[in-house]
């Protein structure tokens, strides 16, 4: 009998570590097929040019495989957020995460949080910037910040969605100027710009790299920027501080996982991006649309979506913004 036993322990113990042997060749081996994006904004805008510029570099470090982009913009992604939620968490399914969203579980009731996903990485960071159109009768921020004040309500600035990052920037920039402005939503940064091209509205507010190939063409004019400092392409347009707009509106964009992604695919995540926003094509994309690569490892992106959840959630209750706290 403690023969039989024996064998049987020992059958247990070779089948537990060839187990973790192939365990452990799969997230070697991963990914071993596309992995998909979730961009919960319309194409075009700054989400949807940052993860394209992801996609161009991801095959050299994801054993040739691509990254599949997959849109879906309208009322701050929570659609496209939704479905998500739903994908299986197997490492074949990410999705970009940033501040809009964080902003939206609090402005809204939505059937997520902004600490529902695994975090996986940060990628980038970004300043917000107002712009007008080549033809508009505003040459400096000062000009449109006095026809605004003439015009209380009549000066429009288009935005990504009700609730988002650019919106909520809109609402920071009114109140730093003193002005009151109509403010127009529109499906995502990218149809923000179209909407500013076409006449849907005077100004935007926009986050790199929305409307920066436009401003370089010269069909907008960027009046300022909302950062530290200067776009090293735009050196002549001054930064908000330097108008006397004491205001810095800087965005986050970093990569999830849905709930109950193993943590050792995660890791493999988190190494690939890491290659990719260190690769010297995506580092080059990026200076061309004035956004920064931005890394955060997976804990400290964690930390950063909590704390911003939680000081978005007093500005909003403070505030009384939004629906959800009504």
């Amino acid at each position: 009998m403690k023969k039989i036993i024996a064998a049987v322990l020992m059958c247990v113990m070779v089948s537990g570590a060839l187990f973790a042997r192939g365990s452990s060749e799969t997230t070697e081996q991963f990914p071993a097929k596309p992995v998909n994006a979730m961009v919960a904004w319309a194409a075009g805008g700054g989400a949807d040019l940052v993860f394209r510029a992801l996609a161009a570099v991801f095959p050299k470090y994801a054993n040739g495989q691509p990254l599949v982009i997959t849109n879906s913009g309208g009322a701050a992604g929570v659609p496209g957020i939704t479905q998500f939620s739903k994908e299986a968490a197997d490492g074949y399914w990410i999705m970009h995460w940033n501040i809009a969203h964080v902003i939206k579980t609090h402005m809204d009731n939505v059937p997520f949080t902004a600490t529902s996903f695994v975090p996986v990485i940060k990628v980038v960071e970004a300043s917000n910037y107002l712009n007008v159109r080549a033809d508009a009768p505003w040459k400096t921020l000062q000009d449109y910040i006095a026809d605004a004040k003439k015009n209380p309500g009549k000066v429009s600035v288009g935005n990504a969605g009700p609730g988002g990052g650019n919106h909520m920037g809109a609402l920071l920039f009114e109140r730093a100027a003193g002005i009151e402005l109509l403010h127009v939503p529109f499906t995502g940064g990218g149809p923000s710009v179209t909407g500013l091209m076409s006449g849907q509205c005077d100004s935007a507010m926009n986050v790199a790299p929305e409307g920066i190939s436009n401003a370089q063409a010269g069909q907008l004019r960027i009046l300022a920027v909302f950062g530290d400092k200067r776009f090293d392409s735009f050196p002549d347009v001054p930064t908000g501080k330097e108008l006397g707009i004491n205001l810095v509106l800087n965005q986050w964009r970093g990569i999830v996982a849905p709930a109950g992604t193993p943590e050792d695919i995660v890791q493999k995540l988190h190494d690939i991006f890491k290659k990719c926003i260190e690769d010297p094509e995506f580092v080059a994309k990026m200076k061309e649309l004035n956004a920064t690569p931005a890394y955060a490892s997976a804990k400290d992106f964690g930390a950063l979506v909590a704390s911003s959840d939680k000081a978005y959630e007093e500005i909003i209750k403070n505030n009384k913004m939004g629906n959800r706290y009504k």
